[in-house]
This record gives structure tokens, sequence and C-alpha cells, in this order.
């Protein structure tokens, strides 16, 4: 907020400058046409070497009043001139000196981001999930080129970094192969389809997460090596048809996921080398004692899921939890 005040001061200095160069500028124009009776140009040419103290000869030989006229502008224009260019050099100056030290700051944040996410694109849906990644406290930067979406993340705070999201570049820079996932929410299917091809080139282990306008390309996006594709065409349509076919379940699962006041969530849990569950069944893992939560279903690492899994469902190395609890704990909610 402080970098927008100041670059709001800058800017307010830097037009009234240019507004006073003007204002000086038709003064001696107009000023030497009605005293000296000069046509446009030479009032103009005179009123410039007049207020730049170039010392050029005067166009014309001037009269006792012009001599009058042409002290006071020089007080007058002189100093409005000095006052405008010396707020054009600080705006220059202080722009470019905030150029560098952004970009440094940004490079010092990403070099401390692991498991981070790389949203790409600030739309409607790249600031959605930003809103949510802030809500999860989860480690996110923001790729976008829009002068419109960088100012206004500028004025929010949000982490990122201008430039083009497709570019190998951005995305080294981004640390794509040190984040955890990449949301490619850009304008056209056909950039989130190249930049989809670009981040799993780079980087094979990165989960990439694609919007898609139409919902035929969606299988494109899975051949290309998108993790997941969204399409909010058919997932509106399909909330739409639970809507009017099972509205009681629709509205427990909204209540539970998207309502903050609400003390549920659904979350997930790894099992990993560490963990007491490994290797035991549900029923020995006593994961409503562990966890104090309901698990729903048992995502394994094979890529299948169980759900509603029995008692018997044993539990290895790589699975996930997913389940339903009071929201106390500190486990990645869904």
């Amino acid at each position: 907020m402080r970098n927008t005040v100041i670059n709001e001061q800058l800017i307010s200095g830097l037009r009234k400058g240019v507004l006073g160069i003007i204002l000086v500028l038709l003064f001696g124009t107009i000023g030497y046409r009605v005293v000296e009776g000069w046509d446009w140009l030479d009032s103009f040419y005179m009123t410039v070497i007049t207020v730049s103290t170039v010392g050029i000869t005067e166009v014309h030989p001037l009269s006792d009043a012009g001599r009058l006229f042409t002290s006071l502008l020089i007080f007058g224009g002189v100093g409005v001139m000095a006052y405008s260019l010396t707020r054009l050099a600080e705006f220059m100056f202080q722009r470019s000196i905030t150029n560098v030290l952004g970009r440094r700051a940004m490079a010092k944040k990403l070099s401390q981001m692991k498991k981070h996410v790389i949203v790409c694109g600030y739309g409607r849906t790249g600031s959605q999930v930003v809103a949510e990644l802030q809500a999860a406290n989860k480690m996110y930067i923001v790729i976008e080129e829009n002068e419109e979406f960088v100012k206004r993340m500028e004025e929010l705070g949000i982490p990122h970094l201008i430039g083009d999201a497709t570019e190998e570049e951005i995305l080294e820079e981004a640390r794509i192969c040190d984040a955890e996932s990449l949301v490619a929410a850009l304008d056209s299917d056909a950039e989130n389809l190249f930049l989809t091809m670009t981040a799993v080139g780079l980087c094979q282990t990165v989960r990439v997460i694609a919007r898609v306008h139409d919902p035929d390309n969606a299988r494109k996006f899975r051949k290309a090596g998108a993790s997941r594709v969204v399409s909010p065409i058919s997932s509106g349509a399909n909330q739409i048809a639970q809507l009017l076919t099972r509205p009681s379940v629709v509205d427990l699962v909204e209540l539970v996921t998207m309502d903050k006041s609400i003390a549920l969530e659904v979350f997930e849990h790894t099992i990993d080398e560490d963990s007491d569950m490994l290797g035991k069944t549900l029923a020995e893992a006593r994961v409503r004692q562990i966890l104090g939560s309901m698990v729903i279903a048992v995502k394994h690492r094979d890529g299948t899921t169980a759900f509603d899994p029995g008692p018997q469902t044993r539990l290895n190395l790589g699975d996930i939890l997913v389940a339903i609890r009071q929201s106390d704990s500190g486990e990645q909610t869904i």
C-alpha cells in the first residue's frame, strides 16, 4: 500500500508538471502574439527559446513592452519549467528503482518457496483461485502480463511475475520444478493447452490443473499432460442437473465445502513413511481417534479410489485418506 501511495504522489506531481509546461507555452505564445503582433509560429518559437534559456537571438527585435513581457516570462516560466522537469526526472527515476527493487524482492521471495502453486492468469478464474489459496494460507505466485490486472495485484499486495506464462523463462523464474501445482487459467483454450505442454515439458512432476472453455477440448489437455481439466460449462450444467434431481445432497455439500461459518471440513491426509497408520487396515489404524474424522474415500497410489471404504481396507505408502471432521486441525482442506 505504501508503494501505491508513493506512485500516486509521483503521478500527481508529473501531471502538475506537464500542465505547468503547457500553461507556460500557451501564456508565452499568446503573449508575444498580443504584445508584438508576431505570427503563431514565431511566438511559440520565441517562448521555447526563452523558457529553455538556450540564449538564441530573438526572432524579431523586441519593443519595450516585449522586453518587459520577456522578463516576466523568464522569471515565471523558467521556474515552472524547472519544477516540471524535476517532477518528470523524479518519476522516471522512482519507477526504475521500484521495478529493480520489486524484481529483487520477488526473486528473494521465490527462492524461499517450496511446494507452491503457480497461477497463470489473474482473470475471473485466476482471481478466485488466489482468494481460495489465501484463505487456505497456501504459498502461491501469479503470472500475468495484463497491465490492468498487474496494477490490481500490486494494490492488493499479491505476489506476481509480469510476463507471458507460456514462455519457458517466466515459468523457470516462478520455480516450476519446485512447485506443487500449476493452474492454467489464461484467456483461451489454445493458450492453456500450449501452457500445459510447456509446463509438463519443463517439469513432469508438477500437477497441472487446466481450465477449458470448450468441454470437447478436455481430451487434448489430458493428452498434453494435464492432471485435471476443469470446464466451467460442464461443471455448471452438472450442478444444475444435481440441483434438479438431488437438491438436498447439493445443499449439504455446499454447506460443508463453501460456507466458512460451518465448523466442518473435507480434508485429505497422506500416508507417509512416518505415519502410524502405514500398513494397517482402517479398523486397526483408529482413524477416528487419531484424526477425529470419518473416512469417506481412500485414493490409492495406482490411481484407483475406494469410496466408502470398509474397515478391512489396508493403508499403503502414498495412499490419501479423504475424510470429514470438525475444522480445528492443520490438515490440508479440499
